[in-house]
């Protein structure tokens, strides 16, 4: 596994469990394939699958501290700025407790993309962020869900 896969694998292992907002982020962008999962994409695009993961995820697991907008009727605005203000804003700027690993993300105006360097193209990269994307949303059901 190259350097670069290990870093991106370890940021995501080294997420807060504060939510499922960030690994929603991410499974919506891995939704797109090996290769174009990490293409730019607009908060725009992002705000109604976002919305719909969510809500769909607080009604079947019945997540705990869930904000109140995925209670409501969609609102994209209110959606565009929930995603700018929390997971986007985390996943581009802030790095990881443990290990300090800058992060693989940025957001710039209102586009969120992988950093050049942590665009990997390939099914084995692909199959292995889905896992550990997969693995930390597991381990945010164990402690913040009432299945």
């Amino acid at each position: 596994m190259g350097e670069r896969l290990k870093q991106l694998i370890q940021y995501i292992d080294e997420f807060d469990r504060q939510g499922p907002y960030k690994m929603n982020v991410l499974k919506i962008m891995l939704e797109r394939g090996p290769h174009d999962w990490h293409a730019p994409i607009s908060i725009t695009e992002l705000a109604r699958p976002y919305y719909d993961l969510v809500s769909s995820q607080h009604r079947f697991y019945a997540l705990k501290n869930i904000s109140e907008e995925f209670k409501a009727p969609f609102s994209e605005a209110k959606m565009k700025r929930h995603l700018k203000t929390l997971p986007l804003k985390y996943l581009s700027t802030t790095p990881t407790r443990v290990s300090n690993i800058s992060p693989p993300f940025k957001l710039v105006d209102d586009i969120f993309c992988v950093r050049e360097e942590f665009c990997i193209e390939s099914e084995f990269a692909h199959e292995r962020i889905v896992r550990a994307v997969e693995q930390k949303f597991e381990e945010y059901l164990e402690v913040f869900s009432e299945r």
